[in-house]
């Protein structure tokens, strides 16, 4: 009987971390002894989109444990403990700390270890308040070095028998593979869900300053509000009192990001904050010019000057001045763009990021550090 690797989510929507989770769940479906299996508290459009592909999916509900309401909180991790028995779960890995938390009680009891996907820094209070008198999961992985660097200790504090290992995301380069925009007018987009770290007012910005030096030039916005906050109107709103919103497109959430990145000229990641975005690697994979902010793990992907152009976050000015250059400069735009895709095949491809995966869970399935 294959050991079987649930992926626990906080929400059924489609980011980042759920594309990371659905890489591993399409390599495992061809594993000879790992399957995999998705765990959410209510369906939606991940759970739907992975059932699609045949991937179990347990619908279960994830409450924080309550130590006001000892006795429900027990009762209930009872209860989950055995969904999990029945399921046949090896393994429990959790997207965010949230989830974490809501599973701890329930892996104890089933003798099942937890590993936790990081993908954003956390405080040391709130890692304090996540693992205060619950139990330990087996380990953390981390997406990027400098998120590793920037939050392993407090983790390890709270959490010291934890191992603790770094994978890169990966990408398809098979399913990402090059394609070259032919736009008559040019198509500059950002991919990112709604979030305000996520920089999307900066992107407006540089779309004003660049439309004053009369570039002329469509912005397309791909992504949606994972969390469910009024993100959209706003930002369309803002679009509108620069003048320039019959210049965007927003896209809302997308199921497949694939075919409206294949249409970019350029790619804009403006984020503030941000571990080691996919899109970004899905940018590189089909050999797309890129301006990005240099933060957190993003310069682990990009190497500047070589296979893209970054910039400082918070502002607008070098996002345009970067867009400017490559606009201006095909040959510059398609010398990166083809280093952008000889880094990704090298160093990001989906199967370095299975093997990586592959060996953490043997590791971790039989008691190794």
């Amino acid at each position: 009987m294959k050991n079987t690797i649930a992926f626990v989510h906080s929400v059924a929507e489609i980011g980042g971390a759920e594309r990371m989770s659905e890489a591993l769940i399409d390599g495992l479906a061809e594993h000879a002894e790992l399957a995999p299996l998705l765990v959410v508290p209510e369906a939606g459009p991940f759970s739907v989109h992975v059932a699609k592909k045949g991937c179990p999916v347990l619908v279960t509900d994830l409450p924080q444990p309550e130590f006001s309401s000892p006795l429900g909180t027990i009762r209930h991790a009872f209860k989950l403990a055995k969904q999990f028995k029945q399921a046949n779960i090896s393994l429990l890995q959790c997207a965010d700390l949230v989830c974490t938390r809501a599973v701890l009680p329930a892996a104890k009891i089933a003798g099942i270890p937890v590993l936790c996907h990081m993908h954003f820094p956390v405080e040391a209070g709130y890692v304090n308040w996540v693992f205060k008198r619950m139990p330990k999961p087996a380990g953390f992985v981390y997406c990027s070095e400098e998120l590793m660097h920037a939050t392993q200790t407090p983790l390890a504090n709270a959490c010291p028998q934890a191992s603790h290992d770094v994978i890169h995301n990966g990408v398809d380069i098979e399913r990402f593979s090059p394609n070259l925009s032919s736009n008559a007018v040019p198509h500059v987009g950002i991919v990112a869900n709604l979030q305000e770290r996520k920089g999307h007012i900066d992107f407006l910005d540089m779309a004003k300053l660049l439309s004053d030096q009369q570039f002329n030039v469509h912005y397309d916005i791909i992504g949606g509000d994972i969390l469910q906050a009024p993100r959209q109107s706003l930002l369309e709103d803002y679009a509108s009192s620069l003048g320039i919103r019959d210049k965007v497109t927003f896209h809302g959430q997308v199921d497949n990001v694939l075919a409206l990145l294949g249409k970019l000229d350029v790619l804009v990641c403006a984020s503030h904050q941000e571990a080691f975005p996919v899109s970004i690697l899905e940018a590189m994979a089909m050999q797309k010019a890129i301006v990005s902010t240099n933060v957190n793990g993003i310069p682990e992907a990009i190497v500047d000057e070589q296979c893209g152009i970054l910039v400082p976050p918070h502002n607008p000015q070098a996002l345009s001045d970067g867009v400017k250059r490559l606009l201006d400069n095909e040959s510059l735009r398609q010398a990166l763009a083809d280093a952008a895709r000889q880094r990704v095949v090298s160093e990001f491809s989906l199967q370095a990021y299975l093997d990586k995966f592959t060996r953490v869970y043997c590791r971790t399935l039989t008691g190794q550090k």
